[in-house]
């Protein structure tokens, strides 16, 4: 079976990011995705320099007709470079994002997996209930770049079985 993935308008838009992280890798793919689509993924990751001025300027200087040229040019430049950089430089607005919510992240991702590994199924309780939601915790997990190994999962769905007050 194959699929294909439309490479169109919706596959470049970004989701909202969870203030808690829980979608943090999705968010930060498609954001660099995004940005770099417009051509300004260098201000993000701070590889590009602001234009050198190529004038050397003293008070009151009058400026000859190829410096005036050049002074046009570079002004020119630094609106084109300003407008990638916002207020404040985009590298340092994204290190405090990634900073943050890459903590948030593994903190709500540790948090999953603990659930996950606690999550039991009792006797009356429908059996494929809880193996949708064992799945969707799962699914959760890899979408935070966290998925148990397949041994692992594994090994979760078999304890699940067992009520908190069973023989082992």
């Amino acid at each position: 079976m194959t699929s294909t993935i439309k490479l169109g308008d919706d596959f470049m838009k970004i989701p909202r990011l969870d203030e808690a992280g829980k979608n943090w890798v999705i968010y930060k793919a498609r954001f660099l995705w995004s940005i770099d689509a417009h051509g300004k993924l260098k201000h993000v990751d701070g590889s590009v320099v602001a234009p050198a001025d190529p004038v050397i300027r003293t008070v009151n200087q009058v400026l000859t007709s190829k410096e005036e040229t050049l002074d046009a040019e570079w002004r020119k430049e630094m609106r084109i470079w300003n407008q990638g950089e916002a207020i404040e430089t985009a590298y340092a607005i994204w290190e405090a994002l990634v900073g943050e919510f890459k903590n948030k992240s593994r903190m709500v991702s540790v948090n999953l997996h603990h659930r996950l590994q606690q999550e039991r199924c009792a006797k009356c309780r429908d059996v494929r209930a809880h193996f949708s939601k064992l799945r969707l915790m799962c699914k959760d997990l890899a979408a935070m770049g966290q998925a148990p190994s397949e041994d692992n999962f594994y090994a979760i769905i078999m304890g699940s079985h067992m009520t908190p007050t069973s023989p082992l």
